[in-house]
């Protein structure tokens, strides 16, 4: 009897060191094809990327001609026994538009909060943006003639993908997407979408676009 008890425990750590050795050779596959898709998404972008540790954050940034610069990253936040984690894409200007710009989703909670901010809201007399987007600043008219049909269409169509599309007086940015991104394709499609409303918002600076 005593044989066989040994035999079965000597059995059960086999067993469980092969579970052991599989889930962190899974894991390290998982890590390095991640590694490789931001890789390739941070080359073809042009920015910079540098594969994390086990505990690190994934970060890419870069900067596209004088005007504007870009952080892409992914961050984990727990939530009760689990945890959820999110993209944020960020695309900052060089120089501030200077209208108290800010362009959000719309909804039920935002637009509350629209209602008590000290800026006016704004209507642009286009029904599909208006209910899209609530829309603050601080020169009604100045707001209503930068926010040509073009930017509008352009944040609209944006805006399907980019759930929590903003844009502000120094950056057009989505965070807190929920869900991390492992396809390249996915990850430069999202960030040209920034590039294209940027070089909407400044169009008189000089953008050396990555498209060109």
């Amino acid at each position: 009897m005593g044989y066989e008890v040994l035999v079965f425990r000597v059995g059960v750590i086999l067993l469980c060191g092969l579970i052991f050795v599989s889930i962190y050779l899974i894991a390290k596959m998982r890590r390095t094809k991640t590694n490789d898709a931001w890789k390739q998404a941070a080359t073809e972008l042009g920015f910079n990327f540098t594969p994390p540790g086990i505990f690190g954050k994934y970060t890419m940034s870069g900067v596209i001609g004088q005007q504007l610069s870009c952080t892409v990253w992914a961050h984990t936040e727990p939530q009760g026994k689990s945890s959820t984690t999110y993209m944020n894409y960020d695309m900052r200007f060089s120089q501030p538009l200077n209208l108290g710009l800010v362009v959000k989703r719309e909804g039920a909670i935002l637009g509350k909060i629209a209602k008590l901010s000290g800026k006016q809201d704004i209507q642009t007399n286009n029904h599909a943006f208006d209910k899209a987007f609530t829309i603050k600043g601080t020169d009604e008219y100045k707001v209503k003639e930068f926010l040509t049909p073009h930017i509008q269409s352009k944040l609209l169509e944006a805006r399907n993908v980019l759930k929590n599309l903003e844009v502000s007086d120094d950056s057009v940015n989505s965070t807190r997407m929920r869900g991390f991104i492992r396809k390249p394709e996915i990850l430069v499609q999202n960030v040209k979408l920034l590039i294209q409303l940027a070089e909407l918002i400044i169009p008189n600076e000089e953008v050396d676009s990555i498209f060109d």
